[in-house]
């Protein structure tokens, strides 16, 4: 029976109760901490400060799914249109008997899996971007199955148009990242923005014209072209840039270079990302003098460079020297001794 949900539930329940159960038996502030505080508390409260405007998750969406958003999206009402005609078949079957997919719930089944998470989770007090990553699979599904239901119809024009600048847009924005690593300004040398806009341009008149030529079963190759050009482009090529700017592993393995018999390390109004990073790359916690306070023994300060000024009346008196500097993430980084 579709309704019969009840065993699905039990059969979830077995799976994983004994496993939360163990855990808990373990860590006795699991629940709390994991349930009440990382679930209930973050969903209804901004207890973590990741508040964002309720339609955060649309901006979200409409990036992620890039450079094929256009047409993730028109599959998506397409499936939402399916799954209507599906509802009435079930209510009225005599009248929608000439529907293309009578009876065919998976096309709901997908479009409910895609809207469930977007939804709920912009009512949530607290949102980062990876709490919609559920909804990926399922838009990509129903892509991949528009797609083949019109490779012999062909696409509507506009839809090709708007997969394609998309498609060059997103070309003419990866290549101006390393600009924008490199010296930290959104508008680039004249020289480099003009490459970039001129093969945005070139990727997005290959699309169109592959498909004119050869249809909409060549859509996916000829997309992932310039896609794959771009991924080398700024992984392997420019990767040295890409995880100076934003990855800690350097951070970490300078300063273990530099600080060698300092295990503590503390931070003040760091980038988040980049002390939980400091945190596993060096497999520690990492203190923090807002709300840590000042260690009394001696340790490694990670401090933004336009902050360090303050030291002196942070530290009161107490002793220090700068290890390095990095640059590219602004960061400064100092050896404090104990007190004393």
């Amino acid at each position: 029976m579709r309704g019969d949900w009840i065993p699905g539930i039990l059969l979830y329940l077995f799976m994983v109760l004994p496993w939360f159960i163990a855990v808990q038996r373990r860590n006795p502030t699991f629940f709390h901490e994991f349930i009440i505080g990382h679930n209930i508390e973050r969903y209804t409260s901004d207890l973590y400060k990741h508040h964002q405007p309720f339609y955060y998750y649309l901006v979200v969406l409409v990036i992620g799914l890039m450079p094929w958003t256009a047409l993730a999206l028109r599959a998506l009402w397409d499936g939402f249109q399916i799954s209507i005609a599906e509802w009435k078949v079930r209510s009225h079957p005599q009248r929608y008997l000439g529907h293309i997919r009578p009876g065919d719930a998976f096309p709901e089944f997908l479009v409910l899996w895609a809207l469930f998470p977007i939804v709920f989770f912009s009512f949530s007090g607290s949102k980062l971007p990876g709490y919609i990553l559920p909804s990926i699979p399922p838009i990509a599904i129903l892509t991949g199955d528009y797609l083949f239901r019109t490779r012999r119809s062909g696409m509507q024009g506009w839809l090709l148009y708007a997969h394609a600048a998309l498609t060059g847009f997103l070309t003419f924005v990866i290549l101006l990242c390393p600009q924008y690593m490199r010296y930290q300004r959104i508008i680039p040398s004249p020289g480099w923005l003009a490459v970039a806009a001129i093969l945005g341009v070139l990727a997005a008149a290959l699309v169109i014209f592959v498909v004119r030529r050869g249809g909409v079963v060549h859509i996916r190759t000829i997309t992932l072209v310039p896609l794959v050009g771009l991924m080398f482009f700024l992984l392997v090529k420019y990767g040295d840039l890409l995880d100076r700017n934003y990855s800690a592993r350097p951070l970490a393995r300078e300063i273990a270079e530099k600080a060698p018999q300092t295990p503590v390390v503390a931070t003040l109004d760091v980038r988040r990302d980049m002390v939980y990073g400091l945190a596993f790359y060096r497999n520690q916690d990492v203190l923090n003098y807002a709300t840590d306070g000042v260690p009394p023994g001696a340790h490694v300060l990670v401090i933004p460079t336009h902050e360090a000024p303050q030291l002196q009346q942070l530290l009161q008196g107490r002793l220090y020297q700068p290890l390095f500097l990095d640059e590219t993430k602004g960061l400064s980084v100092y050896q404090v001794y104990p007190r004393n």
